[in-house]
């Protein structure tokens, strides 16, 4: 049985078939907070994401973070170098969580590509989500105050990784960090202080340990 499953880009393939992918790379697991790739570096590997949330950053002289994409689960990143030459990663990835990794060679990913034609489909709808992500990134940054980015955020890693309660709340185990979430969404990590104490306060979310949250989906 293949460890792979067929969801994200790998969602149209058989187990036959996957077990074909698996061949092709292998499984590696990462600690929280453990580096994936650097920026600059020549680029060797993609990586499908079997377990866990990683994301990809950008980070100036002075140390600030801005966090270009979130990975999780049936998530195949980097995407440079799949439709041009470019050889090297665009941005450095780091785990956020524990995870584990399906790693595959650049020449073996093309490859693959051309084995298994709905893989190389994914590709193209990917760009077209990507794209809208990035526009309504850059608009909520302008038009919209940070509570509502925040808010957009968790729902986002609701779906991604949330488990729902027996309660109605939903559990968020996969949880980035204040300055992580401040990164993403462009403000202080003190700001993301006060804008969780706030939804707290209003009930639209609690407090479920380190690393963890719950939120009211209805509510939020």
């Amino acid at each position: 049985m293949s460890e792979l499953k067929a969801i994200g880009w790998f969602q149209n393939l058989k187990d036959d078939e996957l077990k074909q992918v698996e061949a092709m790379g292998i499984m590696k697991q990462y600690r929280a907070k453990e580096a994936v790739f650097v920026q600059g570096e020549i680029l060797t590997h993609y990586f499908f994401v079997v377990d866990g949330l990683i994301h990809a950053y950008h980070q100036n002289r002075d140390g600030k973070k801005w966090i270009a994409s979130l990975f999780s689960c049936g998530d195949l990143f980097p995407h440079t170098g799949l439709v041009d030459e470019e050889n090297r990663y665009p941005a450095n990835g780091e785990t956020i969580t524990p995870c584990t990794l399906f790693m595959i060679r650049r020449e073996k990913m093309h490859e693959l590509m051309n084995c298994f034609p709905s893989i190389e489909r994914q590709l193209t709808q990917f760009f077209a989500k990507k794209s809208q992500e990035l526009m309504n990134r850059y608009s909520d940054s302008v038009l919209e105050p940070a509570l509502v980015q925040l808010v957009s955020l968790l729902k986002r890693l609701a779906q991604q990784s949330g488990v729902r309660a027996t309660d109605g709340w939903v559990l968020i185990s996969a949880m980035m960090t204040e300055q992580d979430m401040a990164g993403y969404i462009g403000v202080t990590p003190e700001t993301v202080s006060r804008l969780l104490n706030r939804l707290y306060r209003e009930k639209r979310a609690k407090s479920a340990g380190r690393g963890k949250i719950y939120i009211d989906l209805d509510k939020c």
